[in-house]
């Protein structure tokens, strides 16, 4: 080897060893940038390991008339399934029933308007949740309990300051779970009766007037119903009453 190839391979190889030197450093800066960090996808068809999130083929028992009435629901639509309602626990019995929280982790705005009504602060408070016949008498009494005070909604005692079925109370329409309920005209007059001077003229149409006055607090400048689940008096939103 001639003298002069030795020496001009020489800077060749410092600036080899100065690459293999930086380079692995400058990937090591970039790879959050670089490197697939993230897992792979899951197969959607693959097992399930572990606990399921949500259970499947509800229907297959409870076709009648549970599944009817859920395929005709808002929910059904929008793809929520039936555990991510119902807890499941020890099959039958769910052990996580329905609670205003549950609602609430979807619908947060109505669920915060719930808390400031009167409605809840006025609640009944039972054992409900480790009594499952005292849970199936409350859904047969449309989640309302007569009480010295009148008929009011009901709570779970076990479940604190923030335990009520308020949401399922006015909501509960066989799994449609929409507002066919809150539509009915005696729907508020089976705990307030005695409201007829409100309606001195009289219509034909069957539905629950009350809603009118006592949840819409106004419209938005393009006429968008505001609505409120604090059922208050009208010009007594703000106030909660």
């Amino acid at each position: 080897m001639a003298p002069e190839t030795a020496v001009n391979r020489r800077p060749a190889i410092g600036r080899l060893r100065w690459v293999l030197l930086v380079a692995p450093l400058a990937l090591a800066s970039a790879g959050c940038f670089l490197a697939p960090w993230s897992p792979p996808r899951p197969d959607p068809a693959a097992p399930i390991s572990g606990p399921a999130p949500y259970v499947e083929g509800c229907q297959a028992c409870h076709a009648a008339p549970v599944g009817t009435h859920y395929a005709q629901s808002l929910h059904t639509a929008k793809g929520i399934r039936c555990g991510q309602c119902h807890t499941p626990g020890d099959h039958p019995n769910f052990t996580q029933p329905i609670r205003d929280g549950k609602c609430g982790g979807c619908h947060q705005p109505q669920y915060q308007e719930t808390l400031a009504s009167k409605h809840f602060a006025t609640r009944d408070q039972r054992a409900l949740d480790d009594d499952r016949a005292a849970r199936a008498a409350l859904r047969r009494e449309g989640f309302t309990a007569a009480t010295a005070r009148g008929r009011r909604f009901v709570g779970d005692s076990s479940s604190g300051e923030l335990g009520g079925r308020l949401c399922a109370a006015c909501h509960y329409d066989e799994h449609r779970l929409g507002l066919g309920a809150v539509k009915r005209a005696d729907f508020c007059t089976g705990c307030h009766a005695g409201r007829e001077e409100h309606f001195s003229s009289p219509t034909p149409d069957p539905t629950n007037r009350c809603v009118q006055c006592h949840a819409r607090v106004g419209e938005t400048v393009s006429g968008q119903v505001v609505n409120t689940h604090r059922f208050a008096r009208p010009g007594a939103e703000s106030a909660g009453r």
